[in-house]
Order: C-alpha cells, then sequence, then structure tokens
C-alpha cells in the first residue's frame, strides 16, 4: 500500500513548488500564483515519500473553490495518485467546486470525466473538449 502525503505550499516548500511549476505545462498559467493569499492554496503530492506531483486550487469565497491546476510527474502518472489527492481535497474542502480545462489534452480531459463521475455519482460528460467546465458540490 502505498503512503500517500500532501503538504500544504508555504515559504518552506516553496522553492520545490516553484522547480516542479516549471517542468509543468502550467507556469505560464499560474506563472505569478501568490503563496499564503486567501484566494490561493497549493499542495504538493508525494507518494511513499517521493514528490509526484501538486495542485493549485482558487477560492473566490470560503465556499467556492476552483482547480486551477493539477499535476503529476510523468513517471508517476495512471497509479491513480491525482484521483485519490483530489478525493481528499474535496473531502476537506467543502463547497461548491469547478474544473475548467485549461489544456483541453484528451487525457486530462478523460481523467477529469471519469473522476468527476465517480465523485457526483452522474455518467460521464461526452462534451467537446472545448467546452469542458464542471461545477459540482461536495
Amino acid at each position: 500500500m502505498v503512503e500517500l502525503e500532501l503538504i500544504r505550499v508555504d515559504k518552506y516548500s516553496e522553492q520545490t513548488f516553484t522547480h516542479l511549476l516549471e517542468a509543468s505545462h502550467y507556469q505560464k498559467q499560474v506563472g505569478s500564483f501568490e503563496l499564503c493569499s486567501a484566494t490561493n492554496i497549493a499542495y504538493l503530492f508525494y507518494a511513499d515519500g517521493k514528490l509526484v506531483g501538486f495542485t493549485v486550487i482558487g477560492i473566490s469565497n470560503r465556499r467556492e473553490f476552483e482547480v486551477c491546476a493539477l499535476y503529476i510527474t510523468p513517471a508517476e502518472r495512471r497509479k491513480r495518485y491525482a484521483t485519490e489527492f483530489m478525493a481528499h481535497i474535496w473531502s476537506v474542502y467543502k463547497g461548491r467546486w469547478k474544473v475548467r480545462m485549461q489544456d483541453k489534452l484528451e487525457s486530462s480531459c478523460g481523467f477529469w470525466r471519469k473522476t468527476l463521475a465517480e465523485m457526483t455519482n452522474q455518467p460521464q460528460s461526452h462534451r467537446r473538449e472545448s467546452e469542458f467546465e464542471h461545477a459540482f458540490a461536495v
């Protein structure tokens, strides 16, 4: 069994987050991410002590959240880490959530369709990727 751990990005882990952000395709989108702000939260993901990814969550008010970025390193993909990490985050941050596809990669769209269908107990959406946005409450 793999031990999964989420670490909230703070001044001590900012450099690690920045290096991983630079390796991802989210650098331009999230580039000016302000740590420890009232409108953004970032988490680093670890599996058995190894850094495997991150997420950035936008907060529009106390009960409305948006997944701004979700990244798993290429070598660690397809191991359900992202699904497990997001399920934990959704269990902690209750409220209205929005997922909007930015990169429109088929693998990303497939991941979100499957994960959101599981999370909301609804059938998978088959909308065109250019229209992919999903709002739900937890």
